[in-house]
């Protein structure tokens, strides 16, 4: 079945020891779990998948709705210490009984867990070495900023990042024709604040494919390392503003296409985090102005039928954004704006807002329609959204300590109406004077998605190894291990570990059933797809082994040679009953 929205549970920690598994009880249709069907695409495949005992608990899932609300009193302050009885949620209309309740502090640090082997890799941020209970992702939106305004945002950058404190975790993205990943997750903006302060603007295109070589070349600007590494990123992401423009605008729903496709990215990356998540989102202007804020609320259909060739990734995108609950917190990257026809040295009339004939009334409408469709897009996801102002700094700052106090509140909604419709959320909290905000409805998917053939599900596994972002609703852990072959050479033993707690099982007639998709290719420098292995597991056990299952766990296996040129390994892990993905990037160097 699928799930609205709900709380995980921990990680439970790394694979053992191949030899361990090999002694443990495991019945022999759990073995055969393991690899009734693997597909190969260039990357000979050799030897067999091998089942590993890990602690982890299989999840049935029921339709759950979590909603993460934060709640301020009249100075802006976070109210504390309030309790489940103080809170009413409301699906519909209608009342609902609040079933789960917890409440979040990011100044209480998870404590970081013990590390992974250094040939262990996960994509759970937490393994990161200790993650607070929120985050922060900055977008910066190159397509819909001009260079003004860009060189504006940086300066306010590099005073917000000076002033981070030990528990904020932030990440910064670019926008330009793909999404670039300047620097992820960290408590350590360093690196990132030296090639910001000596950042002097795109010198011309440069293609993803040169990051690492252009990298090199940082110690002319005295960088070196990492500040080295998110120079080279910052000007693959922002020779955007000098040369991306024109190109986007030719492409068909370019510009929009774009961002559709960075929202699902940013979605499914952090879908996988329980508490507040914010997206904040720098960016000149909204694309398409009218219509854009509408993918976040109940007629995001209509916004399909102007759109048609986008339906399928503007549907998508709406899913993924309500599924990870994620607050967007748009700001205006113009700053303080007045309206250019006032001004008393313009012989010219102003340049025309939206393609709407210029006037001064018809300037400022065109300025307030876009300022509308941010607080529009901040009220539906339960952001906020900052205009008409030059301290960006205190906005990114603002939107960071939204998520002091957040709580967190799971239903299961009476109406039995699992139809795909949109549907409003309303909570209301027992106290005068308070603000409340949290995403405001969901879409009440069926409980499975439609039957995808498999060559299609073959596909997504392979476009999701291509995104710059590892999808996180599925937990992943990957054990990467080299030996030499026969013939000189290298191979690879890749043996995969999905979060059993993550994925979907259904009982049907008393047999319990399930379907996953796994993928593990290498990939070049460039990230040219070198090859790889896929392989699907059909489930259908008895509540016995379901049971042996729900004790022993899973692990997929996969033998490959080494491509000379490789770089990285991908690791796709893809919940066929509900669409919900995991990924891991593994570096062959470590």
């Amino acid at each position: 079945m699928f799930l609205a929205g709900y709380r995980r549970r921990p990680w439970r920690g790394a694979p053992v020891e191949v030899e361990r598994m090999k002694r443990s009880a495991i019945p022999p249709v759990v073995w055969f779990l393991t690899f009734l069907w693997g597909a190969t695409w260039g990357i000979p495949q050799t030897g067999q998948s091998v089942p590993e005992v890990d602690q982890q608990i299989l999840r049935v899932t029921t339709h759950l709705v979590v909603v993460n609300v934060v709640v301020h009193d009249r100075k802006g302050a976070p109210v504390a210490g309030l309790t489940r009885d103080d809170f009413k949620v409301f699906d519909g209309g209608k009342e609902e009984k609040i079933s789960v309740f917890s409440v979040e502090q990011r100044r209480a640090l998870h404590g970081p867990l013990e590390p992974l082997p250094p040939d262990v890799f996960s994509n759970r941020i937490a393994r990161q070495g200790g993650t607070p209970t929120s985050v922060a992702v900055i977008l910066l939106d190159s397509i819909e900023t001009n260079f003004e305004d860009a060189a504006f945002v940086r300066q306010q950058l590099i005073k917000f990042l000076s002033q981070l404190q030990p528990l904020d975790r932030v990440a910064l993205y670019v926008l330009g024709e793909r999404l670039s990943v300047i620097q992820d997750f960290t408590d350590d903006p360093a690196p990132l604040l030296e090639a910001l302060q000596r950042y002097s603007g795109p010198t011309g295109p440069l293609s993803s494919s040169g990051v690492q070589d252009q990298a090199l070349k940082g110690g002319s600007l005295g960088l070196s390392g990492s500040a080295a590494l998110a120079a080279a990123r910052l000007d693959t992401g922002l020779h955007s503003f000098a040369y991306v423009s024109q190109r986007v605008s030719t492409l068909e729903y370019g510009r929009l296409r774009i961002v559709l496709s960075a929202f699902e990215d940013i979605s499914r990356r952090l879908s996988g985090l329980p508490g507040h998540k914010a997206l904040i989102w720098i960016t000149g202007t909204i694309s398409p102005p009218g219509d854009f804020p509408h993918l976040f609320d109940g007629d995001v259909r209509l916004f399909c039928t102007h759109w048609p060739g986008l339906s399928k990734e503007i549907m998508q995108t709406a899913e993924a954004v309500k599924q990870a609950d994620l607050a967007v917190y748009p700001v205006n990257a113009r700053g303080l704006v007045a309206n250019p026809d006032y001004e008393a040295t313009r012989r010219a009339p102003a340049s025309p807002a939206f393609g709407i004939p210029s006037s001064p009334i018809q300037t400022l409408w065109g300025i307030n329609l876009v300022n509308l469709g941010m607080h529009y897009i901040a009220q539906q996801t339960g952001g906020r959204a900052f205009y008409n102002t030059n301290d960006v700094k205190s906005a990114l700052r603002t939107a960071l300590d939204d998520s002091e106090i957040t709580y967190t509140l799971g239903y299961y909604p009476s109406h039995g109406q699992w139809d795909g419709r949109y549907r409003s959320i309303k909570v209301r909290v027992d106290m005068q004077g308070v603000e409340v905000r949290h995403r405001q409805g969901y879409f009440a998917s069926p409980a499975n998605e439609v039957s995808v053939e498999k060559k299609d599900r073959t596909a997504m596994l392979k476009e999701a190894a291509l995104n710059p972002l590892e999808a996180t609703k599925v937990g992943v852990t990957v054990r990467v291990r080299p030996f030499k072959s026969t013939n000189g050479g290298y191979k690879i033993e890749i043996n995969v570990s999905p979060d059993l707690n993550d994925l979907t099982f259904q009982q049907v007639n008393g047999r319990w059933t399930g379907l996953l998709d796994v993928l593990a290719g290498q990939y070049s420098k460039q990230g040219r797809s070198l090859g790889g292995t896929t392989k699907t597991i059909e489930q259908d056990m008895t509540n016995a082994t379901y049971q042996e299952v729900m004790r022993k766990g899973l692990v997929i296996g996969f033998y490959q040679d080494v491509a000379k040129p490789a770089e990285e390994v991908r690791v796709v892990v893809r919940d066929g009953l509900t669409g919900s993905t995991g990924s891991v990037k593994i570096p062959l160097h470590r």
